[in-house]
């Protein structure tokens, strides 16, 4: 099976990893190529680049090569390259962020507009440029291969593209053809396609042709009506024949309610396998991550969590007002924390607060899903409610309530089980019963 994905989302990998992990097999392409893809993908790019793995490793952030006293500043959030008073270019980093690994580097002409943007890989290359106008707008993006010659000319006005390669030049009208061109020379099986998305996926299937067993992994809502491309699925108008599978319990039943009686059999419910990294061992250990020392109701649940211990993880120094708390008996802090130290506190921990205001770190809310963690949050402060069981979920303005509810909660194994299936957990056997039965 060719599994087919438009970029790279949280939903794109889940159903990577629920496909392998159901011992579904075949290559995994990704459309938009950013330079970051995994192990385990590849896309167009990569092909008619010949792109193999490199042995150099990602280009960190002082790395990028400037004019003699050209200066290089950086935080965990972004660089910045200046010459004396003057800023020249910004540099963006690739998640997570504190390793300051670069993504893109946007330079800036004397007026501190956008003229071109440099797009680094996970090797450390120059994999692409973006050039701006005037008007800060998109003209044209060049892609280079490892040999730094441009293979892949794209006009983002007019959409055409220009590609060399085995020497000869091709011309595309548009990105879909290009697309077109890349399945039909790769080699790939395309007897059958696995796909998220009714965008540009979706139109592959569509202008292919011929014949061929295809499933579309729904991963969004439904909104009061059938999206007009599933209802061409649904009325049989592709070649191809195609399964509708719905990722999200809720947007399943929605589309059941909308669905005529004779295409329900063509659409059926199939949630996601997630890893189970750790078990949850029902200790009162609770983890925090954060970027900032403003953690909501802190001193109200640490009033009413007296026998909880607080263990409380920042990638970087901790101000003044957050090492205080380090006084107190139940709390323990880890200023400056390193990825095996969080790795080790996941392992130790078994309920997350979700409280800090700002931006989430190392991808904390996941990574504790992941390791079976209780995710217990304020409304305010939370960064993926989908996550939380909805009665995990309180006012800010009542924190007393969170901490009573947790205390209530004797068995948290059984809870994050719950908090699984509210997640749309799936088993193997689900994915082989509809995949392969």
């Amino acid at each position: 099976m060719l599994k087919l994905y438009d970029r790279l989302t949280q939903e794109s990998l889940d159903l990577a990893y629920s496909l392998q992990a159901a011992g579904i097999e075949g290559p995994s392409i990704v459309l938009q190529d950013d330079g970051f893809l995994p192990d385990g993908f590849t896309s167009p790019f990569d092909f008619f680049a010949s792109q193999s793995e490199e042995e150099a490793t990602p280009l960190y952030f002082n790395e990028v090569v400037v004019p003699d006293y050209w200066q290089i500043r950086g935080t965990n959030q972004q660089g910045e390259i200046w010459n004396y008073g003057q800023k020249k270019a910004t540099i963006y980093y690739q998640e997570p962020k504190h390793l300051r690994l670069v993504k893109t580097v946007e330079w800036l002409n004397d007026q501190g507009k956008v003229v071109v943007a440099d797009h680094y890989n996970r090797w450390g290359r120059l994999f692409a440029k973006t050039y701006f106008n005037a008007n800060l707008e998109v003209t044209h993006k060049h892609y280079f291969d490892a040999d730094q010659r441009p293979y892949l000319l794209e006009n983002l006005v007019t959409g055409d593209l220009l590609l060399e390669w085995q020497g000869q030049t091709y011309a595309f009208a548009k990105k879909v053809d290009f697309y077109l061109f890349y399945l039909r020379q790769s080699g790939l099986d395309l007897s059958q396609i696995a796909y998220n998305s009714l965008g540009m996926p979706f139109l592959l299937t569509y202008y292919l042709g011929g014949q061929g067993q295809d499933i579309l992994f729904w991963q969004e809502e439904i909104g009061n009506q059938i999206p007009g491309n599933m209802q061409l699925l649904l009325q049989g108008r592709l070649s191809r024949s195609t399964r509708i599978l719905v990722q999200k319990a809720g947007a399943y039943q929605q589309l059941q309610d909308l669905l005529e009686e004779d295409q329900k059999a063509s659409v059926a419910q199939l949630g996601y396998i997630y890893p189970s990294r750790a078990e949850n061992g029902n200790r009162k250990e609770i983890l925090i991550l954060t970027n900032s020392d403003q953690l909501e109701g802190l001193d109200v649940l640490l009033e009413h969590l007296p026998d909880y211990r607080f263990h409380i993880a920042a990638l970087t120094e901790m101000s003044q007002k957050l090492t205080s708390y380090g006084q107190r008996t139940q709390v323990q802090l880890y200023p400056n924390a390193g990825p095996a130290q969080i790795q080790k506190l996941f392992q130790a921990c078994d309920i997350y607060l979700d409280i800090n205001h700002g931006s989430e770190i190392m991808a904390a809310l996941r990574q504790a899903f992941e390791h079976n963690l209780l995710l217990v949050a304020f409304a305010q402060t939370c960064h993926q409610p989908a996550l939380l069981l909805p009665e995990a979920l309180f006012d800010s303005q009542d924190p007393t309530s969170l901490a009573n509810w947790l205390k209530e909660q004797k068995d948290l194994a059984a809870v994050v089980q719950g908090q699984r299936q509210h997640g749309n957990q799936a088993t193997p056997a689900d994915y082989q019963l509809f995949l392969k039965g």
